[in-house]
């Protein structure tokens, strides 16, 4: 686990290297804009996923600045997804990674630009071709993180979402919701790299399925984080989903089932990938990460 863990602090310098190049500071007023990026985007978080886009990369022998390129675009995706989750409109917390939100800290006009403007930037990442990928493959890229991101994926995950806090939702709509909301770009985490290298379809399907499984652990244990976990790790408000009786895997399937089916989920998801050999280390072990996670 020692392992893992240096391997995420390796990344997180990796990535915060990157945006502070890629989000260097305009002259101007509109430099606040940026400001508001980088506040979000900079230092916050575990950089899982840019992790598992490292680390399949390096298996796949994917070159380690492609990988964080794509890293860096998923990233930016992923944050700019948290800033808007905060707002009134949606979520409304004031806190996240221990600090306050994007909109406490600037205004909710800003905050919402700033949002916009990473989504966006993503994609310009993506699209450089100074990222030593083919055109064909680049627009590949393009597209997967565009679904992942959209009405298929993570939009449309924290639409059903939303609905979720209203009214109740049967297990396959969580599981659903789950697999667009937090699973799709864990999905592409683990597979952009596979699409950037051309990999064989059995690779592919290992890795796809190992994707769909971490996926819903990673989010299993975030509702039981939500009623054991302890704020200042998590660095965010806990126990909104029972205030709001919100649809959650624990309110259908209790406590313990919940912790026993990610467990279940966890020794599939390492049978997956089984066929890497020792080369998945590191993603075993992440396996057991996110199981064992605090925050």
């Amino acid at each position: 686990m020692q392992l893992l863990k240096d391997k995420l602090t390796e990344v997180r310098v990796l990535l915060d290297a990157s945006f502070d190049k890629k989000l260097a500071l305009p002259e101007g007023k509109e430099k606040r804009l940026v400001e508001a990026m980088r506040y979000s985007v900079i230092g916050g978080g575990k950089a899982f996923r840019a992790f598992l886009v490292l680390t399949v990369g390096e298996i796949l022998g994917l070159k380690k600045e492609v990988a964080l390129q794509i890293a860096t675009a998923l990233e930016m995706v992923h944050t700019y997804s948290l800033i808007h989750d905060d707002l009134p409109a949606m979520d409304n917390d004031t806190m996240r990674r221990g600090k306050p939100t994007n909109h406490i800290q600037f205004d909710e006009a800003t905050a919402i630009l700033a949002g916009d403007a990473l989504l966006t930037n993503a994609f310009e990442v993506l699209s450089d071709p100074e990222m030593e990928l083919d055109a064909e493959v680049r627009c590949q890229l393009i597209n997967f993180l565009a679904q992942m991101a959209g009405k298929s994926g993570m939009c449309g995950g924290q639409m059903l979402d939303l609905i979720g806090e209203k009214e109740s939702l049967s297990l396959e709509e969580i599981t659903r919701l789950q697999t667009k909301k937090t699973g799709a770009l864990l999905r592409f985490s683990v597979l952009a790299p596979a699409v950037a290298v051309k990999a064989n379809e059995t690779i592919q399907k290992a890795l796809e399925k190992y994707a769909a499984n971490i996926g819903l652990m990673f989010q299993m244990t975030d509702d039981i984080l939500d009623i054991e976990g302890d704020e200042k790790l998590m660095g965010k408000t806990l126990g909104k989903d029972k205030t709001e009786t919100k649809s959650t895997f624990i309110t259908l399937l209790g406590l313990e089932e919940t912790r026993q089916r990610a467990y279940q989920l966890c020794n599939e998801a390492k049978e997956a990938i089984s066929l890497l050999g020792e080369k998945a280390t590191l993603l075993l072990s992440a396996c057991d990460f996110i199981l064992e996670r605090k925050n």
